[in-house]
C-alpha cells in the first residue's frame, strides 16, 4: 500500500488467505464505540510516512496528521499496527470497521474498500542514489538506465521500472530494507537505489557509511510523481467523511500539512550529496 506494496504484492498475499484466515484477527469492530477511528499502520519498511518503536505506532508524517486530523474533528483514534498482508486481507474481507489507512490511486490498495480524501496528503518523487559517474542526471529515459544494476525494495511497486526490469532492460536487485540498499550503493556493489526521495533522505539521515561518492539523480521521467491520500472507509457515515475532507482541506490551505512534512523530510541533502545533485 503506501509503501508502494499493492499489485506487484497481492500474489504472495492472496496466496496467505486461507492461512490467515485460520487467525484470529488482531483489531475487533468497535461495536461500542462508534465515534471512534481506527488507524491502520503498518508495520515495517514504511518511514518516515509512519513509524514503529517496539512494536507500537510511534509517529511518522501519516500518522501524525492523522492525530491532528480527528484531534481538530473531535474523534478519538485508535492505532493497530498490523503487517501489511494482514491489513490488505483483514480490509478486503470487512473485518475493520471505521478505518482510515494511506494508499495512492496508482497503488489502488484497497479495490472497492476505500475512497480517497479530496486533499492529496502529499506528493511523490522518485530518485536513485548512485555512486556511478557515468549516470545521466536526470534520467530521460529508459535508455540512460539500460544494462544497470537497480536495488529496490522487495515487493514494493516500481511503475516503469517494474516493466524495464520484467523486459530484461534493467537488472534488479531486491533489498528488505534501505540499509542494505545504501550500504549496496556505498560500497558501489549497485548502480543505484530507487526510491521516494522523502524516503531515501529520511532514512540516508541516519546511515552510518560513506555517503561521499554518492549524488542524488531524479528519475520521475521513468516514475512520474503521484499523490498519496488518505483512504476512508467507505462505510463511514456522510457526514463523518465531509468533516474529514473539510479538516484536511484546513490543515492544507493553513500549510499545516507542509510543516508537519518538514518534521521528518530534511529540506537539504547532505552537504556532499547535495553538491553533487546540483541543489
Amino acid at each position: 500500500m503506501g509503501c508502494g506494496v499493492g499489485k506487484a504484492d497481492r500474489g504472495g498475499f492472496w496466496g496467505w488467505l486461507l492461512i490467515l484466515a485460520l487467525i484470529p484477527v488482531a483489531l475487533q469492530a468497535d461495536d461500542g464505540e462508534t465515534g471512534s477511528i481506527n488507524y491502520l499502520v503498518v508495520d515495517s519498511r514504511v518511514g518516515p510516512f509512519q513509524l514503529i518503536r517496539e512494536g507500537a505506532s510511534d509517529g511518522g508524517i501519516i500518522s501524525d496528521i492523522v492525530d491532528e486530523l480527528f484531534h481538530g474533528i473531535g474523534m478519538p483514534v485508535r492505532h493497530h499496527v498490523l503487517p501489511v498482508n494482514r491489513l490488505l486481507y483483514g480490509v478486503a474481507q470487512g473485518q475493520f470497521k471505521h478505518w482510515v489507512a494511506y494508499d495512492a490511486p496508482v497503488w489502488d490498495s484497497f479495490p472497492g474498500r476505500g475512497e480517497y480524501a479530496r486533499q492529496p496528503l502529499f506528493q511523490t518523487r522518485h530518485i536513485m542514489l548512485t555512486c556511478n559517474d557515468e549516470v545521466a542526471s536526470p534520467v530521460r529515459s529508459m535508455a540512460d538506465l539500460e544494462g544497470l544494476s537497480i536495488a529496490t525494495l522487495r515487493g514494493f511497486q516500481y511503475l516503469g521500472l517494474d516493466q524495464a526490469a520484467e523486459q530484461g532492460r534493467i537488472r534488479p536487485v531486491p533489498v528488505d530494507d534501505f540499509e542494505s540498499g545504501l550500504a549496496l550503493v556505498s560500497l558501489q556493489r549497485v548502480d543505484g537505489f530507487v526510491e521516494m526521495a522523502s524516503r531515501l533522505r529520511f532514512y540516508l539521515s541516519g546511515f552510518g557509511g560513506d555517503t561521499s561518492c554518492m549524488r542524488e539523480v531524479d528519475v520521475s521521467a521513468i516514475i512520474p510523481n503521484y499523490s498519496v491520500y488518505l483512504s476512508m472507509d467507505r462505510q463511514l457515515p456522510a457526514e463523518t467523511r465531509r468533516r474529514i475532507n473539510q479538516q484536511l482541506d484546513t490543515m492544507a490551505r493553513t500549510g499545516r500539512l507542509s510543516q508537519i512534512w518538514r518534521r521528518y523530510v530534511p529540506d537539504e541533502l547532505p552537504q556532499e550529496i547535495n553538491a553533487k545533485a546540483g541543489h
